[in-house]
């Protein structure tokens, strides 16, 4: 007979607030540059309301007092670390919050619209254009196929680079559109160090990915 697994454990609130003040001032720092990348489109005004949001959605969660329209984001402690689940909790976060601006905005122009009216109509009238739903079918699709490639690329390439902090911190940097400097700076790498980790970096995809190089 086989043995039932064991249930997921998820964070407690208590256990959210630990492991958040033990991230380093440098995993707080892309935790803020991600909400800042994410936060256009969104309900909010600043990228510290989003990040504060990941967090306290991870507290909520298990919260036994949590009302019924809270919403949670349980963070499963023992497989994920907690500067990966709030990252993904920002995009999920921010990419929520866009679709639901969207669709207001949609109920709006529909109303506008009336019973009789088109959409397109009202679109034209208030000198907006709207895409054929073909071509935005298409666009989706093709924007899709090419973020599945660059995350296969990324993943190859960290595989590889599995033990070399240097190089995973320009990686890092680059995914957070950071300046050398600052990621001199966040990772404590010298002008020397940086440089050549880059050298080894850009070899390495010239290898793996012929015809692609970094910049």
């Amino acid at each position: 007979m086989p043995r039932a697994s064991t249930p997921e454990r998820h964070a407690s609130p208590e256990e959210v607030v630990q492991a958040f003040n033990k991230l380093r001032p440098e995993e707080v720092l892309r935790l803020k540059k991600r909400a800042t990348l994410q936060i256009g489109g969104t309900e909010y005004t600043n990228p510290l309301e989003l990040l504060s949001e990941a967090v306290q959605r991870a507290m909520i969660a298990t919260d036994p007092n949590k009302q019924e329209n809270e919403r949670g984001r349980p963070w499963p402690m023992e497989r994920v670390e907690l500067l990966a689940f709030l990252s993904r909790s920002i995009d999920s976060i921010a990419d929520t919050s866009r679709q639901s601006l969207h669709q207001k905005e949609t109920d709006r122009l529909e109303a506008l619209a009336g019973d009789e009216g088109d959409v397109a109509t009202v679109l034209h009238d208030a000198d907006f254009s709207a895409p054929d739903i073909v071509d935005q079918a298409i666009d989706l699709e093709e924007d899709r196929a090419r973020q599945a490639a660059a995350k296969a690329d990324a993943d190859l390439i960290e595989q590889h680079f599995a033990g070399d902090q240097a190089v995973l911190a320009i990686i890092e940097g680059e995914k957070e559109e950071m300046s050398p400097g600052e990621v001199q700076e966040m990772f404590g790498l010298n002008e020397k160090t940086y440089d050549s980790a880059r050298r080894r970096l850009r070899r390495q995809v010239d290898k793996l990915m012929p015809g692609r190089s970094q910049k």
